[in-house]
Formats: C-alpha cells, structure tokens, sequence
C-alpha cells in the first residue's frame, strides 16, 4: 500500500460502508477489492492528485472491476445540502443492492466523514451529531471542519421539516 493510504488509512463505519484516505496506486485499490468493494464514492478534485496517480488509480480501479463514482468537493470547503442529498442518496441505494462501498475525500476525516454522517442518521434514524458520534467511534480520525458540521446539521434539519 502507498504511505499515504496506509497511514491515513480506512474503516467500516456501518456494514458495508467504508470511509478513508483516497487510494493513490494498484496496491491501494487491491485493498479495496480484499475488503469486496465494488463501489467507490470519490469526493476529491483532480488537482488533489500528483503527476499520474488519477490515471494509475482509475486504470486500477478498472482492472479489479470496481465502479468509480466521482463527486467534487472542494478540499477544507462547504458541503451544500444538494450536494450532501446526493450523495447520501447515491451511497444508500447501494447498500440497498447489497453493494459494499467506499467514500472517500484525501485523508477521510473531513468530507468523507460528514457524507458518511449523513449516511448513518439516515439508514439508523438516528440524529445527526449521534451519527457523527458513531462514525468517529469507529473511525477515530473523522473530524469534519466546524462550517462542514454546520452545513451537515443544517441539511439533516432541512430534510427533518420535509418528512
């Protein structure tokens, strides 16, 4: 595994739900296909990335018969509710399917840890900080940036005055 992937690393957060680091090589995606990932959900930016690792992790992907799914986020900046709507409800219909799913951001502790909040507050019906709670219990690294919780708590109360 890359240095990047192994010290930033991944955890399961809700079966079948894997939040962590972005992969950076064929090693890291390997890893992903030994944990039976079939769906990744990428929240980074190309500019995130180094010389030719987007090419070598998408040719990897590809090669271990792992779907890509991309949704840019901004590193360090707001997650929009349509945003955070679209992702918590691409992520959930695969779980439906039975799907085992990776969401990552860079390192896994800001982006990709609010959407996978959002995930959990919806499939347990639990609140949102009690989802956030439970990520980082697992996942001890999770730690969105403060206008990220903002943005995630105003979102899950946006959906609460719709049900």
């Amino acid at each position: 595994m890359s240095g990047w992937f192994r010290s930033f690393g991944f955890a399961e957060v809700l079966d079948d739900l894997f939040v962590g680091a972005y992969p950076l090589d064929e090693d890291d995606v390997r890893a992903l296909g030994r944990f039976g990932i079939r769906q990744v959900l990428n929240l980074t930016e190309d500019e995130e990335y180094e010389g030719a690792e987007r090419g070598a992790v998408e040719r990897a992907l590809v090669a271990a018969g792992i779907a890509e799914h991309r949704l840019r986020l901004t590193d360090y900046g707001g997650l929009p509710a349509e945003t955070l709507d679209g992702a918590v409800s691409v992520i959930a219909s695969w779980l439906d399917q039975g799907e085992r799913v990776y969401l990552h951001c860079r390192a896994g502790w800001q982006r990709s840890a609010a959407v996978a909040a959002g995930v959990v507050a919806v499939r347990m019906d639990i609140g949102i900080d009690e989802a956030l709670a439970l990520v980082q219990a697992r996942k001890p690294t999770a730690d969105p940036l403060p206008h990220q919780r903002e943005d995630l708590r105003r979102w899950w109360a946006g959906r609460e005055r719709s049900r």
